[in-house]
C-alpha cells in the first residue's frame, strides 16, 4: 500500500499511536515511539535539539531553518519489495536556499535492525537487486554495502532522498534522535560504521554532509534527547 497523500493533523502524541505497526507492543514509555511522539507534540514542531544541527551547520545556507510540516510514521515506497520505509518522523523544512526533506528516526533501547548480510537471506535475490540498486543510487553509494552494515540505516538516507526529489527540495537530512545516552545501549557504533562508507568521520551532534546525490546534498545527523511523556503510575508499598 502506497503512503496516502491526504493527511490531518495530530491532536497529541496518542494520535501517533495509531499509526505504528504493532502499538501495543512499541508503545512503552522508556522506547522511542512513544519518546519521539511527546518530543514531537511538546516541541509544537522540531525539538530544539534538532534545529541546532541547522542553526551550527557548517554550511551557512541552512542556518535558518524552520518548520513547514512534520508527518509521523511516514511511508516510503522502495523499489525490490511490497514494504515501504517506514520512517518515525517525516519533516519539511524551509532555508533560505528552498527545502529540506529530513527523515527522523527515534531511537532508545532499540537496535537498527537486521544487518545488510542477513536481510539478504530473507530476500528474493531479485528483490535484494532492485532494492540495493535503487538505495546505492539514491544516496551516492557507488558500490554495495559491506554485510555488516545495518539494512534500516540505508533506507531511511534513501527515504529522505527520495522525497527531497519529490518535494524538489536541494537539500536531504537523516536524523537519528536517542533518547539513550550510553553507547554501550543505543548502537551508535552502527550509526558511525554507515556515515564512514561515505569517507566522512562520525561525529555527535553535527550535520554531516555524506553525498550529493540525484541534485540534492544528502546530511546525516545524530543527537541525543531526553525521554518525554508521563511514566506510568506506579504503586510503592510502604510496610507496617
Amino acid at each position: 500500500m502506497q503512503q496516502k497523500r491526504i493527511l490531518v493533523p495530530t491532536d497529541g502524541p496518542d494520535t501517533w499511536k495509531r499509526f505504528l505497526a504493532e502499538p501495543e507492543k512499541q508503545w512503552k514509555f522508556g522506547f522511542s515511539a512513544m519518546s519521539t511522539a511527546f518530543s514531537w507534540e511538546q516541541a509544537n514542531g522540531v525539538p530544539n535539539e534538532i534545529i541546532a544541527l541547522f542553526e551550527n551547520a557548517v554550511e551557512p545556507k541552512l542556518h535558518d531553518a524552520k518548520i513547514a510540516l512534520a508527518i509521523p510514521e511516514y511511508k516510503v515506497d522502495l523499489a525490490g519489495g511490497s514494504r515501504p520505509s517506514q520512517n518515525d518522523v517525516f519533516a519539511v523544512l524551509s532555508c533560505t536556499n528552498g527545502l529540506i526533506a529530513m527523515m527522523v528516526e527515534g531511537k532508545a533501547r532499540e537496535d537498527f535492525g537486521p544487518l545488510v548480510g542477513d536481510w539478504t537471506k530473507t530476500t528474493s535475490a531479485q528483490g535484494v537487486k532492485a532494492r540495493l540498486e535503487h538505495i546505492m543510487q539514491s544516496i551516492g553509494l557507488g558500490q554495495r554495502p559491506p554485510d555488516d552494515i545495518r539494512y534500516q540505516l540505508l533506507h531511511r538516507a534513501a527515504s529522505a532522498v527520495i522525497e527531497a526529489k519529490r518535494f524538489h527540495a536541494p537539500f536531504a537530512a537523516m536524523v537519528i534522535q536517542s533518547f539513550e545516552s550510553s553507547n554501550a545501549k543505543n548502537h551508535y557504533d552502527d550509526f558511525c560504521d554507515f556515515i564512514r562508507l561515505f569517507g566522512v568521520k562520525p561525529a555527535k551532534g553535527s550535520l554531516l554532509e555524506l553525498s550529493q546525490p540525484c541534485g540534492c546534498r544528502l546530511f546525516a545527523a545524530w543527537v541525543q534527547s531526553v525521554h518525554a511523556g508521563a511514566k506510568p503510575n506506579i504503586t510503592v508499598g510502604v510496610g507496617p
